[in-house]
C-alpha cells in the first residue's frame, strides 16, 4: 500500500466507521442494549483514535486534498484536510466521545433508545463530512445531512415542544442551506470552481455579494443574532447528550464555515493591502454582528430559570466571541493574527466547558427531574462531584485565570483593542460592550452554580439514586482538558498556531503567537490580563447584585414583538405555512383523485382528523406535508441553479 493510499484510506475511515456504526448499533440493540451500548463506545472510540492518532501519523502536515474520481457522480468529490478543519474535527470528536460515554450512563432512563443512537452516530458521520469536505457541493451535502439527522435528536422525546423545537430547527436550517447554495451557484459562475480553498480574483462586489449568502446559512447553524430562534427552544428540548453536542460541537460547525467564508473569500480580495477599506468594512460588519450577539443573548440569559435554556442563550452569547475574534482578524489584516487564533481558541475551549456544563445539568436533572434552578437548592451534600465540575464550566465561560476560557477571552480582548485604536468612533464602545458581556456571563453562570447546588434543599424535590459511573466518565474527560489548557496555554496553541500560519498573516504576528508555544503560562498571565479578568468578574458581582436588588432575575415582561427576532420568525412562517397549507391540500387532493392509493394510505394513519381540517402547524409533522416541503425546496433550488448561470 502506497503512502498516497494510506492517506486517502485514512480520511475514508473518518467517515466510514461512524457511518457503519450508526446501523449496526441499531441493528444490535434489537436484540441486546448491551451490544448496542458497546457498538456506540467502540464507534466513538475507534473514530477519536483514527483523527487523534492515525491523522497526524498518515498526514504529518495535516494537509491534503484528495479527488475521489467517479463515472456515475456529476462532479468530482474531494476530501481535504487543513490545520483549521483539523482543529475542529480534533476538538468535535473529542467533545463527541465524552458526550456518549454521559450518553450511556443517562439515556437508559429515555425511551426509543435504539433510534438515539443510531442518530447520534449519524449526526457525527454528517458533522465530520463537513469538516473534511474539499468541495463546497460535498460540504453543503453533509451541511444539509447534518440538519436532517439533528431534526430527530431534538425531536426524540416526541413531545408537542420537542416536535415545535424540531419544526423551526428545520425551517430555520433549511432556510440556511438555500443561502449557502445560492452562494455556492454564484461562486461556480463566477469561478468555475467549487473547492473549499482561497479564492483569488474576485470583485470586491461579487465577494461580498457571495459572502453574505454564505453568512447568513452558516450564521443559522452557528445561532448569531437573529438568527439564533431556534437554538434556545432546541436545546431546552433535546435529551441532554444531544444538548450538550448541540452546543459544544454542531453550532461550531457553523462558525467553521464562518470562518472559511471570511479568509477564503472575503480577505483573499484584499489581504494583501493591509486594512484595505474592503476588509475593514467587512470586519466591522463582524464585528458589530457579534458584540449585539454577545450582549443580547447574555442579558436574556440572566432572566431564565430552566437551567438548559439559560446554557442555550450562552451559547448564543459564546458565538458573539468567537466572531468577535474572526472579525477582528477579518479588520487588522495581516495584522489579525491574534484575533484570528483567539476565535479559534475560543471556539475550542467553549467546545470543552459548554458541554460540561450541558452535561452538569443534565446529571442534576438525572437524580432530580429538575431543571428549574430555583426549585432545587443545596446539591453540593448529595452530589460534591457534580458541583466540582459544574464550578470548573463556570469558571472557565466566566474566564477565571486558570481556566481555558480566561486564555482565549485574553487572545480575542487583545485583538479589540487593536482594532478599537484603529477604528475611531466607529469601534468607540466596543470594549465596554465586551466587559459587560463578560460580566453577565459571571452574574448568570454564578446564579446557575449558587442556586442548583448552595442553599436549602427544597423539600418538593426527590433527590434519588446515584450517578452512574459513566455519567461521572464523562464529566472527569471534560474537565481535564479544561483545567489543562488553561494553566498551560500553549498546548492549545500548538494546534491554533499552524491554523493561522496556514493565512497570510504577518511574519511578527505570527512569530508572537509562536511565543507561546513553550512559555507555560507565563506569556498569557500578565499584570494586564489579570486585572481585566479581574475587573470583568467584578462587573459580574455588581451585575448580579443588582439583579437580586431590583428582582430582574425573575423578569417576566416579553421583548416587544417589534424587536424580537422570535416575532418575525412567528410571522414569516405563519405566512410561508398558511401558503404552503393551502396549496399542498389541493395537490395532494388531485393526487388522490388520480391514484386513490394516497387517500387511502393517509386514511389509515389519520383516520381520526381530516386533511382539510389540520392545522397550519400540525399539517408539516405529516407524511404529505413532508413531501411537500421537500417539494418545494428542490423546487427553489431547481429553479436557483437555472437562473444563476443567466446572472
Amino acid at each position: 500500500m502506497t503512502f498516497a493510499t494510506q492517506q486517502a484510506l485514512i480520511l475514508l475511515l473518518v467517515l466510514a466507521v461512524p457511518f457503519i456504526g450508526a446501523f449496526a448499533c441499531y441493528g444490535l440493540g434489537r436484540y441486546s442494549s448491551r451490544l448496542r451500548d458497546f457498538s456506540v463506545s467502540v464507534t466513538s472510540v475507534l473514530t477519536f483514535a483514527i483523527i487523534g492518532f492515525g491523522i497526524p501519523y498518515a498526514i504529518p502536515n495535516l494537509t491534503i486534498r484528495i479527488p475521489i474520481e467517479s463515472e456515475h457522480l456529476f462532479y468530482t468529490p474531494v476530501l481535504a484536510l487543513t490545520p483549521l478543519s483539523y482543529t475542529v474535527l480534533l476538538i468535535s470528536i473529542f467533545v463527541w466521545m465524552c458526550a456518549g460515554l454521559f450518553a450511556l450512563g443517562y439515556m437508559p432512563e429515555e425511551q426509543r433508545t435504539n433510534r438515539f443512537y443510531s442518530f447520534w452516530l449519524f449526526t457525527l458521520f454528517a458533522t465530520l463530512g463537513v469538516l473534511i469536505a474539499g468541495d463546497f457541493i460535498s460540504l453543503y451535502t453533509s451541511f444539509e445531512l447534518l440538519t436532517l439527522s439533528t431534526f430527530i435528536l431534538i425531536n426524540h422525546a416526541k413531545t408537542q415542544e420537542s416536535l415545535a423545537a424540531a419544526r423551526k430547527y428545520l425551517f430555520l436550517g433549511l432556510f440556511g442551506g438555500f443561502f449557502i447554495l445560492a452562494g455556492i451557484g454564484l461562486l461556480y459562475t463566477v469561478t468555475g470552481s467549487i473547492a473549499v480553498a482561497p479564492v483569488y480574483g474576485l470583485s470586491q462586489e461579487m465577494a461580498a455579494l457571495i459572502s453574505v449568502c454564505m453568512i447568513i446559512g452558516f450564521g443559522v447553524k452557528a445561532g448569531i443574532y437573529p438568527l439564533h430562534v431556534w437554538l434556545p427552544d432546541a436545546h431546552t428540548a433535546a435529551p441532554t447528550p444531544a444538548s450538550s453536542i448541540l452546543s459544544g460541537v454542531m453550532i461550531k460547525v457553523g462558525a467553521y464555515g464562518i470562518i472559511i467564508t471570511s479568509f477564503f473569500i472575503l480577505a483573499p480580495t484584499g489581504f494583501f493591502e493591509p486594512l484595505s477599506l474592503f476588509n475593514s468594512k467587512a470586519g466591522i460588519l463582524l464585528i458589530w454582528i457579534a458584540l449585539i450577539t454577545m450582549i443580547f443573548a447574555v442579558f436574556l440569559a440572566l432572566m431564565q430559570t430552566n437551567s438548559k435554556r439559560m446554557l442555550a442563550y450562552h451559547s448564543i452569547s459564546q458565538m458573539g466571541f468567537i466572531i468577535l475574534g474572526i472579525g477582528c482578524g477579518l479588520y487588522l489584516g495581516e495584522a489579525g493574527a491574534t484575533g484570528y487564533a483567539g476565535g479559534l481558541y475560543h471556539l475550542v475551549n467553549h467546545a470543552l466547558f459548554k458541554a460540561l456544563l450541558f452535561l452538569s445539568v443534565g446529571a442534576v436533572f438525572l437524580r432530580t427531574g429538575e431543571l428549574n434552578m430555583y426549585r432545587i437548592g443545596g446539591l453540593f451534600r448529595s452530589m460534591p462531584f457534580v458541583g466540582i465540575a459544574m464550578a470548573v464550566g463556570v469558571f472557565a465561560i466566566s474566564g477565571v485565570p486558570g481556566f481555558n476560557g480566561f486564555v482565549s477571552k485574553a487572545f480575542i480582548h487583545h485583538a479589540l483593542v487593536d482594532a478599537q485604536a484603529l477604528g475611531g468612533l466607529l469601534l468607540l464602545p466596543a470594549e465596554a460592550i465586551f466587559i459587560i458581556a463578560c460580566g453577565g456571563t459571571v452574574a448568570s453562570t454564578g446564579k446557575l452554580l449558587l442556586f442548583t447546588f448552595f442553599g436549602e434543599k427544597k423539600a418538593h424535590v426527590s433527590y434519588t439514586g446515584r450517578t452512574p459511573l459513566l455519567v461521572t466518565a464523562g464529566l472527569v474527560g471534560l474537565m481535564i482538558p479544561i483545567i489543562l489548557l488553561g494553566l498551560f496555554p500553549g498546548l492549545g496553541m500548538s494546534l491554533i498556531l499552524p491554523a493561522a500560519a496556514v493565512f497570510p498573516f504577518s511574519i511578527p504576528g505570527i512569530e508572537y503567537l509562536a511565543g507561546y508555544l513553550g512559555a507555560g503560562g507565563s506569556a498569557v498571565y500578565t499584570s494586564y490580563t489579570l486585572g481585566m479578568a479581574g475587573l470583568e468578574i467584578l462587573v459580574g458581582l455588581g451585575i448580579f447584585v443588582a439583579y437580586v436588588i431590583f428582582g430582574w432575575f425573575h423578569w417576566e415582561k416579553q421583548i416587544p414583538s417589534a424587536i424580537s427576532p422570535d416575532a418575525w420568525y412567528k410571522r414569516s412562517t405563519g405566512a410561508i405555512l398558511r401558503f404552503s397549507h393551502l396549496v399542498g391540500v389541493d395537490l395532494l387532493t388531485r393526487i388522490q383523485q388520480a391514484t386513490g392509493s394516497a387517500d387511502q394510505y393517509l386514511q389509515k394513519k389519520h383516520s381520526s382528523v381530516s386533511l382539510r381540517h389540520k392545522s397550519k402547524i400540525d399539517y408539516l409533522s405529516t407524511i404529505e406535508g413532508g413531501i411537500l416541503l421537500i417539494t418545494l425546496v428542490l423546487g427553489m433550488y431547481l429553479v436557483l441553479f437555472t437562473l444563476i448561470p443567466l446572472l
